[in-house]
């Protein structure tokens, strides 16, 4: 390090790196404190400058400039990692920032828009930023959706300590009027309207989710049994366990699901049939297979990763049953025999992995093969029936944005899944 020389304005030769900018300012009685400290003791700490450009100590040389006195300014040659993250170390140590302003502060550190890739110049990722800053990605990511509001006041409000980012994300669709005005207000009114925002966009979302699901009903087409003979099943129920709008489809009552395929001239004498059963499910699973005459055999599991949720296991699994009927189904050869155990990740609610289709090809690969309840396009080969099945080029684009949205409405269902109530969330989401 080298103390410089003042040759111009003690106060103003130097210009402050973008990257000290990445801390609030101090509030008025931090402030107070130090221009305090500095009056009496004189200023312990240099302005530290690199390239000409002060990286630390923007609120010593204000006090400095207040008080009338010269400032020490200490120029550094080398700062051993890049400038935001030095910035980073030498300012978290010293100040008393709660969650939200941390995060406020990884979000501008990424310097890229919130969920987009980090290839933007010097830009840290999303989790690095969050790992520095002792955040979560999560919170991370509301403070990039508050600092996108471009509110001047909202931002503040947050950097100042006045309001946390998962307040602050409610109140910024309000309208530009409305939010000038709250954010004059003490933080109990605020916190009051984000609380009424919050239920507001839940009472919107509630509405939409209505609306698509009449939408789905219109679509509903009763089975045809005439379809042909099937000597592979493939099934996936909507289980009516859970509300309607929690999962995002129309249910179906036990009785309903197994009337489906009761006597159906649909599934031939001998036949297999693929299963899937949440795992608090397994006995309703069993009269489902009696009831489309089958015999249990075994089953997989599919394990989705993470650690679950559930009220006496943290359930992260889903079982796929095997059921066969009738004498002449041919034995699947060895050499296609899978393990028991297969672990994909997790997609949107109730969507399986396209896995399972090769390992149910790999097994009977000549037998005709029908699937209920498939979403999407239908795979090749297969005959599929249910009401949100798609066709065509158009169909599957359509459908790959609505995979989109309900990713989106999951990940918002789960920002807020602690006020929904630990017993209905651990059902929610055992089976997501």
């Amino acid at each position: 390090m080298q103390v410089i020389n003042h040759d111009v304005n003690i106060y103003e030769q130097f210009e402050v790196h973008s990257a000290a900018s990445l801390f609030p300012a101090m509030r008025d009685d931090e402030f107070a404190q130090l221009k305090a400290d500095i009056r009496q003791h004189g200023q312990k700490m240099p302005i530290l400058v690199y390239h000409n450009k002060i990286v630390d100590g923007r609120q010593r040389l204000r006090a400095c400039r207040e008080l009338g006195v010269e400032p020490v300014y200490v120029a550094i040659e080398d700062l051993g990692m890049p400038v935001q993250s030095y910035v980073v170390s030498q300012n978290l140590h010293r100040r008393h920032l709660d969650d939200s302003q941390r995060a406020m502060i990884a979000a501008r550190l990424t310097k890229t828009k919130v969920g987009a890739n980090q290839h933007t110049a010097q830009a840290v990722s999303q989790k690095q930023a969050a790992a520095d800053l002792k955040v979560s990605v999560d919170s991370l990511q509301r403070a990039g959706k508050v600092i996108q509001s471009g509110h001047e006041g909202l931002i503040e409000a947050v950097d100042s300590g006045k309001i946390d980012v998962s307040n602050a994300v409610a109140l910024a669709s309000l309208p530009q009027e409305e939010l000038d005005e709250l954010v004059k207000k003490e933080a109990k009114d605020m916190l009051e309207q984000a609380k009424q925002a919050r239920a507001d966009e839940r009472e919107r979302l509630r509405q939409v989710k209505l609306a698509q699901l009449d939408h789905m009903r219109a679509t509903n087409k009763p089975f045809d049994h005439s379809v042909g003979t099937f000597n592979v099943v493939y099934a996936d129920p909507p289980w009516d366990y859970l509300p309607q709008l929690s999962v995002g489809y129309p249910t179906m009552k036990l009785d309903e699901i197994c009337n489906l395929l009761r006597d159906s001239k649909a599934v031939a004498y001998d036949a297999v049939l693929f299963l899937w059963v949440p795992a608090s499910l397994m006995a309703e699973g069993l009269k489902v297979i009696e009831a489309w005459g089958f015999k249990y055999r075994t089953q997989a599991i599919w394990h989705k990763g993470g650690s679950g949720m559930g009220p006496y296991f943290r359930v992260n699994h889903e079982v796929l049953m095997l059921a066969t009927r009738g004498n002449t189904m041919p034995e699947v050869p060895a050499e296609s025999r899978f393990t028991s155990v297969f672990q994909y990740d997790r997609r949107v609610h109730s969507q399986k992995p396209d896995e399972f289709y090769e390992v149910i090809e790999t097994m009977y690969p000549e037998l005709p093969k029908m699937e209920l309840f498939r979403r999407g396009v239908p795979r090749d080969g297969w005959y599929c029936w249910g009401n949100e099945v798609q066709h065509g080029p158009i169909a599957q684009l359509e459908q790959q944005m609505i995979d989109v949205i309900q990713v989106e409405q999951v990940a918002g269902d789960l920002e807020h899944v602690s006020e929904m109530g630990n017993a209905s969330n651990d059902t929610m989401l055992e089976a997501a």
